[in-house]
């Protein structure tokens, strides 16, 4: 409405400025106009505390510490990763832009006029994802009741270990041994999908520390590592699977039995999630003299069918309703057939986005090219095409498998009791298969099972599940 206004305005004073033409007066010089500056960039200062919000609905927190020299340092809490470099932190006006160059990822945001504040957009691979911080004097802790914390009954011992299955794997991991003469049972931890540090922090909840503390109190040694890339361990990623994996876990095994103060023919697995599926392939080979294996929430059928049922679960538990359910899985019906059948990630990304009506990858926002890659890399297609079923069957070691009846990302009655048929339909006449009531996919005791409370619970690890856990390992070791 502005533009006509003035045009209003022009044609009303014409008649004006034509008789003031017959009585012409000196023109004045015209001023130049002044040329607007432009911010200048300059370095953030202090510390600020937030989250990025995940496309799955999970809140995962980070903290910036800028310098004041345009750089600095970050953290993410929840992933045990602290002190990383920041390639730079700077603001022009209001607009503030952060980097890190490994891994690699970039912040945009508005910071607030009091500059207590941040708000804008975190990429990373393709994926933008909202985010929040706020400036602070220092970082909150969250409350972790069970973090063992020192003097320990036992002693802890760094250690490192080559993979020789795989050039260029080294494994750093702390080994864990109880008071008194050995040699004593030990246990390897095997942690679930994505780079776990040795005690699989998440949500600085560090579930392994906790289990392997138990178990040392009971006479129950322990060995439990960083994964490839994270913490202090090396390896390649670009193609690794599960199997690559295994081969990791084969290494710890063999280690240990060099060990004297560890007793090589009682040497079991412990495997959360994706480790649940890995301490079968072990387990399945009698070389390996695996002597006992606890499932946590292990996988019993296929990888596609786990996805397809966790997407809805998720869904659901975060109160999104049936629709959004449904929507959900009629997506993941699609676009999962297309990843297990095309190995080559280029093209299944085609497909894929055909498959949902973009015209092919091309046309794809780098937001939706972000989340379908996740589909491509050789990881998962390993895992949607794997059938745990043959490799269970050959397991004749004793097996504890468990499960809560609330986790949304293993669901309970698609696994567990495949899990234990397989086994059984074998002939393992050791086979202890439990539904543990009211617990998550990371075995605390939760309202809905949905992955965006994990964060919020104070409990790290029910204390029932670490009972029946560490009784049972002795019951089959002393």
């Amino acid at each position: 409405m502005k533009s006509v206004l003035i045009l209003t305005l022009i044609a009303a004073c014409a008649p004006v400025s034509l008789a003031l033409a017959q009585k012409p007066k000196p023109k004045p010089k015209t001023q130049p106009k002044p040329q607007a500056t432009a911010p200048k960039s300059v370095p953030m200062t202090g510390i600020y505390e937030g989250a990025i919000t995940l496309p799955n609905t999970l809140k995962l927190r980070m903290v910036f510490r800028f310098d004041g020299k345009g750089a600095g340092t970050w953290d993410s809490p929840d992933q045990g990763a602290r002190d990383l470099k920041l390639a730079s932190g700077t603001a022009t006006g209001s607009r503030v832009t952060v980097t890190c160059a490994t891994p690699s990822w970039k912040f945009t945001g508005q910071l607030s006029p009091d500059k207590n504040s941040l708000t804008g957009n975190f990429e990373q691979g393709g994926l933008s994802m909202a985010m929040s911080l706020k400036k602070v004097a220092q970082v909150s802790a969250l409350r972790r009741p069970q973090t063992p914390k020192p003097p320990f009954p036992y002693k802890t011992t760094e250690v490192s270990i080559a993979n020789a299955a795989e050039a260029g794997v080294t494994l750093a991991g702390t080994l864990t041994v109880p008071p008194g003469a050995g040699p004593f049972p030990c246990v390897v931890f095997i942690s679930g999908s994505g780079q776990q540090d040795r005690d699989s922090t998440i949500f600085e909840h560090r579930s392994f520390a906790v289990l392997a503390d138990d178990l040392a109190r009971r006479g129950i040694a322990s060995l439990r590592c960083d994964d490839r890339m994270a913490g202090k361990s090396k390896g390649d990623l670009t193609k690794a699977t599960s199997a690559s994996f295994a081969t990791d876990t084969e290494a710890q095994v063999a280690f240990l039995k060099t060990r004297p103060e560890i007793h090589p023919q009682k040497i079991g697995l412990i495997g959360h999630s994706e480790g649940g599926l890995i301490a079968p392939m072990l387990a399945a080979k009698p070389a390996n003299q695996i002597a006992f294996m606890v499932l946590l929430a292990g996988t019993g059928v296929s990888g596609d069918q786990v996805l397809i049922e966790q997407g809805v679960a998720v869904v659901k538990a975060s109160g999104m309703g049936e629709a959004v359910a449904a929507a959900a899985r009629a997506n993941q019906e699609k676009l999962i057939p297309i990843a297990k059948a095309e190995a080559d990630p280029e093209k299944a990304l085609e497909a894929m986005a055909k498959a949902l009506g973009l015209g092919g990858a091309a046309a794809l926002p780098d937001s939706a090219r972000g989340e379908l890659m996740q589909l491509t890399n050789p990881w998962m297609h390993f895992f949607l095409i794997y059938d745990p079923a043959p490799t269970l069957a050959k397991v004749t070691c004793p097996v504890l498998a468990l499960n809560g009846d609330k986790d949304t990302q293993v669901l309970v009655g698609q696994n567990l009791p495949v899990i234990e048929r397989h086994l059984k339909d074998a002939g393992n006449k050791e086979v202890t298969a439990l539904s543990l009531p009211g617990l998550n996919h990371l075995f605390q005791h939760t309202k809905t099972g949905s992955p965006s409370e994990y964060s919020q619970i104070e409990e790290t690890f029910s204390p029932d599940a670490i009972k029946t856990i560490g009784e049972w390992i002795v019951a089959r070791t002393k």
